[in-house]
């Protein structure tokens, strides 16, 4: 409402200036008018007095010679001279006897037009008084039968002075009468209006006090005044269903996933919701200004010059995410209408889908190769190869069994957010990881010592037991897989806070470049292929330790060096 109010406010004061300039200009133009014809009078004027000295001086000529020219003409006030065709004073009346020291005078506007035409007239600043003068020269013939032009003279800046004065006179009389009616408005009819606009407004505020209005002897005011009565039932009906329409407008555009901007004609802002803000800049509204990413700037550059609608898939580097850009023209409104939907996920399940079928055909059909190959080997093998043989197709099962139950690991961890919370001695849980590493341990020789740290007297901890185990045994298998030509040496610490228990995986085996830690939780992502070649695994065991651990609140963190082995670092709630 203040701002409507303020807005009304400058459009008035706009008014107000506009129809002062109009009146200004009114004026300027009338005093332009005014001086423009006084000085028009002024060179009839001074051009009428100039051609009777001529006409006096013509008659004399034609009765005298020159050389009684100074006789004649001693005691005249009229300052002429006379010059012959080429340009040369013959004769100056202020300057008698020293003609031969005047410039030629053949360059001098009236002389030439004088030669050209008879007569010439010019207001000018002359080059000997440096005064402005008016001259005026005719072409005559004198008593020695010669063509002379006479050319007479008379100062011209006492007109010019007055003609200033009484402009001067005319600026200083329309702005004392601007003033005036500025002042007369402002305080008497202005003011009288704004009272009354004034007591309208207050009466529409209180109009349940059951005040009455009267403006009798103002029948306009009046009629103003009803029409007002009639806007604000009507404005008021509008704001409301406007302010419905807005709210409800507002949420559905909220409730969209994806990000929607409408920009005018120019590709500045409209209205935008709040979807995806980390591709805008805050308080920006030119498009340029706006939008982070010059991908995205380029396809409205690109529908600004084609004006047609187009929907494409697009990767932004700087986010590292798919997206999804719909761009419409409305030609109507002239109007962009940007939509941006994240599409990272939708393409991460499609890319895990992939991966996944890919995986899994790799990881079954390596060992059901070897299985088939040496069930065949099997019948016609000699006695003692055929205990080989069985031990091969047995870690070949043992393969397949491990890859199913890591697919249907990720799989239940998934599907289920239960947290099993028991107390549980240290002791029970080293005996089960070490059943579960019991194959793993005698094949590698692997060396498993623990560095326990706990606040309980009694060394039991409350985890859950079946996520723990599996964790440490994905962490630890990893160690011996990993260990390169040395002797597995696995050190697991256990360190007891008040919120939570902080856990360590020590190994001193290949260990890991910086650019691969990244990714190792990643599913399906397998360190160095030269260097995995030949060890079984689907690339979900570090996935599945990630998932375990978020899922009893904690996080993990990795430190390695190739070379220098790898310690796993991770925490989880009490």
């Amino acid at each position: 409402m203040y701002k409507n109010s303020e807005r009304s406010g400058i459009q008035i004061r706009r008014k107000e200036i506009m129809t002062l300039l109009f009146i200004i200009l009114i004026e300027i133009f009338f005093v332009s008018l005014n001086i423009g014809y006084l000085s028009s009078l002024s060179k009839v004027e001074v051009k009428s007095t100039l051609k009777e000295n001529v006409f006096i001086i013509s008659n004399l000529i034609k009765e005298y010679k020159k050389d009684d020219y100074q006789q004649i003409f001693k005691g005249s006030d009229i300052r002429f001279n006379i010059i012959n065709l080429n340009g040369d004073v013959v004769y100056d009346s202020t300057r008698f006897n020293k003609e031969s020291l005047l410039e030629n005078h053949g360059s001098r506007e009236e002389v030439q037009v004088a030669i050209d035409n008879g007569q010439g007239f010019f207001i000018r600043k002359s080059t000997i008084s440096k005064k402005t003068t008016a001259y005026y020269a005719v072409k005559r013939i004198n008593k020695e039968g010669e063509n002379v032009v006479i050319r007479v003279s008379k100062n011209y800046s006492p007109v010019i002075t007055i003609i200033r004065i009484i402009l001067l006179v005319e600026i200083l009389f329309f702005t004392f009468l601007n003033i005036s009616i500025h002042f007369f408005y402002k305080n008497f009819l202005k003011r009288d209006l704004y009272k009354k606009i004034e007591v309208i407004e207050n009466f529409l505020k209180e109009k349940e006090s059951g005040s009455a209005l009267s403006f009798e002897k103002d029948p306009w005011i009046l009629s103003f005044w009803r029409i007002v009565q009639k806007w604000q039932r009507k404005n008021l009906e509008n704001i409301e269903k406007l302010n419905r329409d807005k709210r409800t407008l507002n949420q559905i555009i909220e409730s969209i996933d994806s990000s929607l901007l409408l920009f005018d004609e120019n590709l500045k802002l409209i209205i935008k919701n709040s979807k995806l803000s980390y591709l805008f800049e805050i308080d920006k509204d030119n498009y340029l200004e706006l939008i982070k990413d010059i991908e995205i700037i380029e396809l409205l550059k690109k529908i600004l010059k084609n004006k047609k609608s187009f929907k494409t898939e697009l990767y932004l580097s700087r986010v590292k995410r798919y997206f999804y850009i719909c761009i419409k023209y409305l030609e109507e409104d002239k109007r962009y209408l940007l939509s941006i939907k994240d599409i990272t996920q939708t393409k991460g399940v499609l890319e895990v889908q992939k991966t996944f079928i890919s995986n899994v055909s790799h990881e079954l059909k390596t060992p059901l190769t070897n299985i088939k190959g040496y069930v065949i080997a099997l019948e016609d093998a000699p006695e003692p190869l055929k205990s080989q043989f069985i031990k091969t197709i047995k870690n070949n099962i043992d393969k397949l069994e491990n890859i199913i139950i890591d697919f249907l690991n990720i799989t239940k961890i998934e599907k289920s957010n239960i947290i099993k919370i028991e107390k549980v001695s240290v002791e029970r849980l080293k005996a089960e990881l070490a059943i579960l590493l019991n194959e793993r341990i005698k094949t590698s020789g692997a060396k498993i010592t623990y560095n326990i740290n706990l606040l309980d007297k009694n060394g039991n901890i409350k985890i859950d037991l079946e996520k723990v185990l599996t964790i440490l045994k994905n962490l630890v298998e990893n160690a011996i897989i990993y260990k390169g030509d040395k002797i597995p040496e696995i050190e697991i610490s256990i360190i007891e806070t008040r919120s939570k228990y902080k856990i360590g995986v020590k190994d001193n085996g290949l260990g890991m470049a910086l650019e691969e830690l990244n990714k190792i939780f990643e599913r399906f992502y397998r360190v160095d292929k030269a260097r995995t070649s030949n060890r079984a695994g689907t690339g979900l065991g570090l996935a599945i330790v990630k998932e375990l651990i978020e899922k009893c609140g904690g996080q993990i963190d990795v430190l390695s060096k190739e070379g220098k082995g790898t310690i796993f670092i991770f925490t989880i709630l009490k």
